[in-house]
């Protein structure tokens, strides 16, 4: 079905490949897991990872994220070879820290988080998760090791940007629910919330994944480990004292239009972790 694969895939376009990965997340959703497209994810993961930031409506970034999420619901635990679970890590796991993401410790608008506010309303739609956001965080809560999610964290939470800090309000506003346990898998995100976290084919990712995955793996009860986000709430709730999230707040507000587009998420933010 697509053939072009065959060829030069720097010819490819973003919306042709972001189908690739659909047709791959979707698949194995809807069929259960199948060698060639775990063939297929290995070697367009290797060769897309600088694209990644490329964008069609949703960056392939979602798109590589939600392929592996789809044939790994339980974790790597059949490594295609050894120390692949890590070279993903270091690679995928951190794209949203590439050279071009970045102006000094600012976001390079337009490049990661929100493209653009080319709308009738000049809206850059700050009070939801951007896609490449939400889905790297959910990444790399998902397959880090457990001993490494507190100081991951911390790294995420010592950027200055106030973009950055904007989303990851934004972002532990509306995971709260993943993260205390009462959800449990993206399919379960309304595309009403506010703020909204899903991703490029997000709703995909669904119990019944892990239940059909023929790698021997144990069947997880959610998308993230227990451990895990027991440890990212306690290290939040440790975080954001009442002047830490001042802070926060004032820096924020040094762009007029996160304030204002962020609203009253800020102040649920506050009820849900400031001590």
């Amino acid at each position: 079905m697509f053939s072009d694969l065959l060829g030069n895939l720097d010819e490819i376009a973003v919306r042709e490949l972001q189908e690739c990965f659909a047709e791959i997340a979707s698949g194995t959703r809807s069929f259960g897991p199948m060698e060639e497209w775990k063939t297929w994810y290995h070697y367009l993961l290797a060769a897309l990872l600088p694209r990644s930031h490329e964008a069609c409506f949703s960056y392939l970034l979602e798109s590589l994220m939600t392929g592996f999420m789809a044939i790994y619901p339980n974790g790597v635990s059949r490594e295609p070879y050894e120390g692949f679970r890590e070279d993903v890590l270091l690679t995928l796991g951190r794209c949203m820290m590439d050279g071009m993401c970045w102006n000094g410790t600012d976001i390079a608008i337009g490049n990661i988080l929100r493209q653009s506010n080319d709308n009738p309303n000049r809206v850059w739609l700050w009070w939801d998760a951007s896609g490449d956001f939400s889905a790297s965080m959910f990444f790399c809560l998902k397959y880090l090791p457990e001993s490494l999610v507190e100081p991951w964290l911390r790294s995420v939470f010592d950027i200055p940007s106030p973009h950055w800090r904007a989303q990851v309000v934004v972002w532990l506003v509306g995971a709260h629910g993943i993260l205390n346990g009462t959800m449990r898998w993206p399919s379960e995100f309304s595309l009403e919330a506010r703020p909204y976290i899903g991703w490029e084919w997000s709703h995909c990712l669904e119990a019944g994944l892990t239940v059909a995955d023929d790698s021997g793996a144990s069947p997880v009860a959610a998308l993230i480990p227990e451990a895990a986000r027991t440890a990212m709430l306690d290290v939040v709730r440790s975080y954001f004292s009442e002047d830490r999230f001042l802070e926060w707040g004032a820096c924020i507000a040094t762009v007029p239009y996160l304030e204002a587009e962020l609203a009253e998420i800020p102040s649920t933010f506050a009820t849900l972790y400031v001590r």
